[in-house]
């Protein structure tokens, strides 16, 4: 059964921010991420046997996945010798939010950030997919799905991104997290 085109919109609207979200996690550009949901949404809509109400948001991240992954893997970068973060957003910035108290909780604040960002961008592609769904509660049965691998290696994938997350980030963590 074909949805209707106001019942599509409705969910590409509700899917979409969450989508873009997710792909800017797994690539350094975020305009590459937007244009790679933008071309997964299309194509997903270019095929009228899916039906996207019921499968679509597993459809959905499933082929962002595989999508970034080809970016990633494929894309030859070329980087400025003289750009402080070439290709990166910058971080939040605690300070112009209000939610630091002072300019050292700023400071030490967007290390940390710094320190996230890098080091989920040297994890391997799959790691990094594994521990972005898990961050945004997905299930190991559903990240297995989306990442086509069995609940078991999901698993896997999810706690080897966390063991090296943890020993990178040590220095950066308050001494009971370590």
């Amino acid at each position: 059964m074909r949805a209707s085109p106001k019942a599509l919109e409705e969910w590409i609207l509700s899917v979409a921010p969450r989508a873009v979200a997710y792909a800017r996690t797994l690539l350094d550009r975020p305009d590459r991420a937007e244009d790679i949901v933008q071309d997964v949404l299309l194509r997903l809509l270019d095929h009228p046997e899916y039906d996207l109400l019921r499968d679509g948001e597993k459809l959905l991240f499933t082929s962002i996945t595989n999508a970034c992954i080809n970016e990633v893997t494929r894309r030859r970068t070329l980087r400025s010798l003289h750009a402080d973060r070439p290709d990166e957003a910058a971080p939040i910035d605690d300070l112009a939010s209000g939610r630091a108290r002072n300019p050292a909780d700023a400071l030490v604040s967007r290390e940390m950030l710094d320190a996230v960002g890098a080091e989920l961008r040297r994890l391997p592609p799959m790691q990094r997919a594994a521990v972005e769904l898990k961050a945004m509660g997905r299930s190991l049965r559903q990240i297995a799905e989306t990442l086509r691998v069995s609940p078991s290696n999901a698993g896997v994938l999810v706690h080897r991104a966390r063991r090296r997350l943890k020993e990178k980030l040590g220095p950066h963590l308050p001494g009971e997290l370590r």
